[in-house]
């Protein structure tokens, strides 16, 4: 249907194009300008003439810079504008359609508006098509800035019965009236609708749930009522493939004189704008059930996925070393040690909340694992790693400051409270590139939703993540089931010192996008030469921090910086940054999407697992599918903007495309063969 609609406004701007190409003169009517201060309003007509029953005019504001006016329900302050045409004639009635509007702040107060031009087109059902029509309007309305200035207009027009010819305005009110919503939602690709009012706990709430057979981009919900409500911000929460919503708004019960009154709500989204008129009723629920359940739902979900997060390669390898620091110890010093890992990892988390809240306030682009597109920030992770490395290997044997211990992580006095704390720390740190199941859900909501709900979601992760932990804190004897120390421990430390070598070489392909084959090299000096200091301890302190400050420098050096060149090396893979996925699906091509990282561990995992996979690759290249790559291992900001477009904060990102589906379908972050097969026959 939506296609449809698209050909229809493609045929209308034809026309309209033809008309203006093949017409030799220029035709216009309007009223006068009606002056007031800082704007002005006047009546267009889009034909010189009519003989039909029905009239379709515009009013058109004028604003000076700044100033707004208000929509239908204006929010916590002003007013719309109001027509009175009693003393018109040959017209039975007038109605207003409202252009999408905008959310301003005016003197501390949200309303919703518009600002500079606007065109509202008007509805006149005449009385007789055969008379002329005299259109004689009193329009009160309100303009805002740092002040309010009340704006009165009189207009006269009059509109001759008879075939007319277009108008110089045609087009502009043609083009807002294609924009401008209409009742009819089997005109979108709408497949579910619902709208309750549930009065609970001295508050309303508005439940609007919504799915579609497309997917959801960037919505935005207007409420109109009769009680003037104020503005308020949605709680929105998406189903996974983003083709489910549900938005919750609140409101005061003092704010509702009536339970049962007409509603009118406007959707605004890409091909799904809509408006549904409707009369509701005021539902009671139980005032003791006061917990609101998508909030409730996004926590479960942040739990899971935080626990998640203790499986994957990223996290595993600090898990299991904890877990052998503690063999042989007394229960006393496991519930210690591991309650104060669990701290470590929950302010962590809330520390990376703090840090993602301030860069939303201050309007900077933030997305899950950000982080490690700082070089800087990689090469202190690899020099902590390196130090997990050696002391698994046993070539160090010392205790290290704070958390850089492993083997004798239970120590007494201050410095136990810290190797513990630090442990959970860098854990948590160690976990921010990996995207586990649910936790793209997560951290969608907790950026795209209200300061406390970022804090929430971040502290019930740090909850999730810590759940091995509190488990053995709680019951210390769980540990008895491992086997005591012995020379499987030998063994299993060198297993963990192989996983910690590959996180090294995997942290090292990661600054190869920084860095030239110096960087390595000067790494590898460095580690000779501290695992030297450490074994014979010459002054190890001094010696150790010098070192690691020269190479903290080196990325200053020019010899050691990487020559920009074409890094894009893929015979079957385009690359995102030159190529336009509409032009490409526009020639009836599939396209499968893949937005990766080095960093990106989850991302790795689906191309080994799935995309590298000989069973897909032949299904790429048989059914001729397009691939693009978009690698975003460093700051980019056309990949930024497009995943913001979906609402998404993180990766991996995967999603197939084609002329059917133009804005795509997007797969879950864990990919599997089956739901590649499955989501290319959705698209085809």
């Amino acid at each position: 249907m939506d296609k449809v609609i698209k050909v229809i406004n493609l045929l209308k701007i034809a026309i309209i194009f033809a008309f203006g190409l093949f017409s030799t003169a220029g035709y216009s009517l309007s009223s006068d300008w009606a002056i007031s201060e800082k704007s002005k309003v006047r009546l267009i007509s889009p034909m010189t003439s009519s003989n039909n029953n029905q009239l379709i005019l515009a009013l058109e504001y004028e604003l000076e810079d700044e100033w707004k006016t208000y929509w239908k329900s204006p929010g916590g302050g002003g007013f719309p504008q109001k027509i009175i045409w009693n003393n018109s004639s040959n017209v039975k009635d007038i109605k207003i359609l409202w252009p999408e509007p905008i959310e301003f702040e005016i003197l501390g107060l949200k309303s919703i508006g518009y600002k500079d031009k606007v065109i509202f087109p008007l509805i006149v059902d005449i009385e007789d098509n055969q008379k002329q029509t005299n259109l004689n309007l009193n329009i009160n309305y309100l303009v805002c800035k740092d002040v309010c200035i009340p704006g009165s207009a009189d207009i006269f027009l009059n509109i001759p019965s008879g075939d007319g010819e277009y108008t110089d305005y045609f087009f502009e009110i043609e083009k807002v009236l294609s924009t401008t919503l209409n009742n009819n939602i089997d005109f979108t690709p709408i497949s579910n609708f619902s709208f309750k009012a549930i009065e609970n706990n001295n508050s309303v709430i508005f439940d609007i749930e919504i799915s579609t057979t497309s997917f959801f981009d960037d919505p935005k919900i207007f409420i109109h009522t009769p009680f003037g409500l104020p503005v308020v911000e949605p709680i929105n929460n998406y189903s996974l493939d983003f083709q489910k919503l549900n938005t919750s708004l609140y409101y005061s019960a003092d704010q509702f004189n009536e339970k049962k009154f007409p509603i009118e709500i406007f959707f605004y989204d890409n091909n799904h704008s809509f408006k549904v008129k409707k009369n509701v009723e005021i539902e009671n629920v139980d005032k003791n059930i006061s917990i609101n359940t998508s909030l409730i739902y996004l926590l479960l979900i942040s739990l899971l996925g935080g626990f998640i997060l203790n499986l994957m390669p990223c996290v595993f390898p600090v898990l299991s070393l904890k877990l052998l620091s503690v063999i042989n110890t007394e229960d006393k010093k496991i519930k210690s040690s591991f309650f104060i890992t669990i701290l470590g990892i929950i302010s962590s988390f809330l520390i990376l909340g703090a840090f993602f809240a301030i860069l939303k306030q201050i309007n900077i682009s933030i997305s899950w694992g950000m982080q490690f597109q700082e070089p800087y920030f990689l090469m202190f992770i690899l020099i902590i790693i390196s130090m997990f490395f050696l002391n698994t290997l046993g070539l160090i044997q010392i205790n290290l400051p704070g958390f850089l211990s492993s083997s004798k992580i239970l120590n007494s006095g201050n410095n136990f409270y810290t190797k513990n704390f630090f442990n959970g720390f860098f854990a948590t740190l160690l976990a921010t590139p990996c995207s586990a199941p649910y936790l793209g859900t997560a951290v969608t909501a907790a950026f795209t939703q209200s300061t406390t709900y970022l804090f929430l979601i971040f502290f019930f992760m740090g909850i999730g993540m810590s759940l091995p932990y509190l488990i053995i804190a709680f019951f210390p004897g769980l540990i008895s089931f491992l086997p005591r120390s012995g020379k499987w421990m030998i063994y299993f430390k060198y297993f963990l010192s192989i996983l910690l070598f590959i996180t090294i070489v995997w942290l090292l392909s990661i600054l190869n996008n920084y860095f030239n084959y110096l960087f390595i090299v000067s790494f590898t000096v460095l580690l000779i030469l501290i695992s030297a200091i450490l074994k014979f301890r010459i002054y190890q302190t001094p010696l150790i921090i010098s070192l690691i400050i020269i190479f903290f420098l080196t990325p200053y050096l020019n010899s050691f910086q990487k020559i920009n060149e074409e890094n894009y090396k893929s015979n079957n893979w385009l690359d995102f940054n030159s190529k336009s996925i509409p032009e490409i699906i526009a020639n009836n091509e599939i396209v499968f999407l893949d937005i990766t990282a080095d960093w990106c561990i989850t991302c790795k995992f689906n191309k080994i697992n799935v995309l590298n996979s000989e069973v897909i690759s032949e299904f790429f290249d048989s059914q001729e599918i397009t691939l693009i790559k978009a690698d975003w291992t460093q700051p980019n900001e056309k990949i930024n903007k497009f995943l913001k477009k979906y609402n998404k904060f993180g990766i991996p990102f995967n999603a197939f495309y084609s002329s059917k589906f133009p804005e795509g379908i997007v797969m879950n972050e864990i990919l599997t063969e089956k739901q590649i097969f499955e989501t290319y026959n959705k698209v085809k």
